[in-house]
């Protein structure tokens, strides 16, 4: 081997082995990673439409060291970005966000902004509680708290997502970086709270405070609809904890329908059902109503009303059996009140005969 040739096989060794202990703890795990007997990262493709505004981000996720190793944006007006689809594998999605930024100038500030957001919600306390339902390639809690987070940011209404995760190597991923010299990464912002800790420019409102509290003792939200009755339903003053209330699952895309599937939020016939969840609370504010419930599986429902209504509540028969059981003990009462009656003249009846005898 020529000593040139020699030099370049010991630095590209070097830079794998950089590459990899940014992954992995040890140097005896990034050896087993560059051999290709470990696999060490989640790989998140996400699909985000913003009102008139389609894009792709790619996430890069360590298990190992339980943090971010990088992030790709890419937000345009190309009609190719429209037809990614994040159940795609890792390879063909990332081409297609390449060939998308080919296409059409893209947007750096919105790509940018969605980035940053995308590593702000990416905690250390969120990766922990999200690789159990990762392993199943279930990303729902994910997109819910990135929907969230984009309308509050960028002021919107309309936020569709569409979520899926890889377990890969991370190395395969970046030695071969399709994205090089085409797609940025995106910048980690330079100040990242602490895990609990709000900065004071964005110092939380008393019902967001509240829906933090709803939301804590579970791992997945679900942001649904509730189901209105306004004949026989119940009124939020008159709601108590337990109470079993109708709501109907989200269904635009095609993570929302496996996961409304999977909770009885649709049958087997595809048709659209009502799931039950257990009324746990209501964090209001001024002209905002958000209402909490134990879901399926141990889901938290979440679900928003602008004013008070009257929510369709699951009847039980609590009412016409005590009814019942009242009419019952009221006949037995009344039937044995006449076998006594009766009884009392059949003797007196008896003594007077035995005395006339």
């Amino acid at each position: 081997m020529e000593p040139s040739n020699q030099v370049n096989k010991l630095q590209e060794q070097a830079n794998l082995m950089n590459l990899a202990l940014e992954s992995v703890l040890t140097e005896e795990q990034a050896v087993e990673l560059i051999q290709g007997k470990i696999r060490d990262a989640y790989l998140l493709k996400i699909r985000i439409d913003i009102e008139n505004r389609s894009g792709a981000v790619v996430a890069l996720v360590t298990k190992y060291k339980n943090e971010v190793i990088e992030i790709f944006s890419l937000f345009s007006n190309s009609s190719l970005i429209r037809k990614i689809r994040s159940f795609q594998d890792s390879a063909a999605f990332a081409l297609d966000m390449v060939e998308a930024a080919k296409s059409e100038p893209y947007d750096p500030g919105l790509s940018d902004s969605i980035g940053r957001i995308v590593y702000s919600k990416l905690t250390k306390a969120v990766l922990e509680s999200s690789y159990a339902n990762w392993d199943k390639n279930d990303a729902s809690s994910l997109v819910n708290i990135l929907e969230n987070q984009i309308k509050t940011s960028l002021k919107v209404n309309i936020v569709r997502i569409q979520a899926d995760v890889e377990f890969i190597s991370s190395l395969k991923f970046r030695a071969k970086n399709v994205f090089a010299g085409i797609i940025p990464a995106v910048n980690r912002p330079v100040e990242e709270p602490s895990i609990g800790q709000v900065p004071e420019s964005q110092e939380k409102t008393p019902v967001q405070r509240q829906i933090d509290q709803f939301r804590k003792p579970f791992g997945r939200v679900i942001l649904s609809k509730t189901v209105l009755a306004p004949v026989g339903g119940v009124d939020f003053d008159e709601l108590t904890e337990g109470d079993r209330l109708y709501f109907q699952l989200p269904i635009g895309s095609m993570d929302e329908k496996a996961m409304a599937k999977t909770l009885g939020g649709i049958d087997e016939d595809g048709n659209v059902r009502n799931v039950v969840g257990e009324f746990i609370g209501i964090a209001a504010g001024k002209g905002e109503y958000h209402i909490f419930a134990k879901g399926p599986s141990g889901v938290l429902l979440q679900a928003f009303e602008e004013r008070p209504v009257r929510l369709a509540k699951v009847k039980t028969k609590t009412s016409s059996s005590a009814s019942t059981t009242k009419a019952e003990t009221s006949s037995g009462v009344g039937s044995l009140g006449i076998i006594i009656v009766a009884g009392v003249v059949l003797v007196v009846g008896l003594l007077v005969f035995l005395i006339m005898k």
